[in-house]
C-alpha cells in the first residue's frame, strides 16, 4: 500500500464564545491523526477555526495538499460549517473520500446521510480514533467499508 494523505480540517465556525476562551489544537482530531499515523498514513491537521479562515482559504489548502480523504467533525452548533468543509472538499475532488465525527454525528448520523449523503461518504460514531484506521485500512486495501462505528449511506 502506497502512503494515503489524510486531512483533518476544523470547520470555520466562529459564535464569539469559543474565541473568548481561547484556541487550542482540537484533542479528537489529534488523537485520531495519531492512529492514522501510527498505520503509515501521512495525516495533516488544519485548524481553520482557529486560525479564522474562509471556506476559500479551506479550498486552496486542499487544492494544495491534494488529500485523498478529508475528514471533520461538529458539535450541533457547528454542524452546517463542518458539513460544507466536506462539501469544499467534494468540489475540489469528487473523488475525495469525506468523513465526519464528533458528538453531532454520533448522534444524528440519520439526519446528516439523508440529508447530505452526496458529500459525506461515511460518518464515524463514537471514539474515532480506533475506528477511523481501521476504516481506512479496510477501504484502502479493498477489503470493504464495514467497521464497527461507521456508517455509509
Amino acid at each position: 500500500m502506497f502512503l494515503k494523505k489524510i486531512i483533518l480540517i476544523t470547520p470555520p465556525y466562529h459564535c464569539g464564545v469559543l474565541e473568548s476562551a481561547g484556541t487550542w489544537m482540537p484533542l479528537g482530531m489529534v488523537y485520531v491523526a495519531g492512529s492514522l499515523q501510527k498505520a503509515g498514513y501521512d495525516v495533516k491537521i488544519y485548524d481553520a477555526m482557529s486560525k479564522f479562515h474562509s471556506f476559500d482559504d479551506i479550498r486552496r489548502h486542499i487544492e494544495d495538499y491534494c488529500p485523498d480523504a478529508v475528514g471533520t467533525m461538529a458539535y450541533t452548533s457547528s454542524i452546517y460549517d463542518a458539513i460544507g468543509v466536506l462539501k469544499v472538499a467534494k468540489e475540489v475532488n469528487p473523488g475525495t473520500i469525506t468523513f465526519i465525527g464528533g458528538i453531532h454525528p454520533t448522534f444524528c448520523w440519520e439526519e446528516i446521510l439523508k440529508e447530505n449523503g452526496n458529500m459525506v461518504d461515511y460518518v464515524i460514531r463514537g471514539e474515532a480514533e480506533i475506528t477511523t484506521t481501521e476504516l481506512f485500512n479496510n477501504v484502502f486495501q479493498g477489503k470493504g467499508r464495514d467497521v464497527p462505528g461507521s456508517l455509509i449511506p
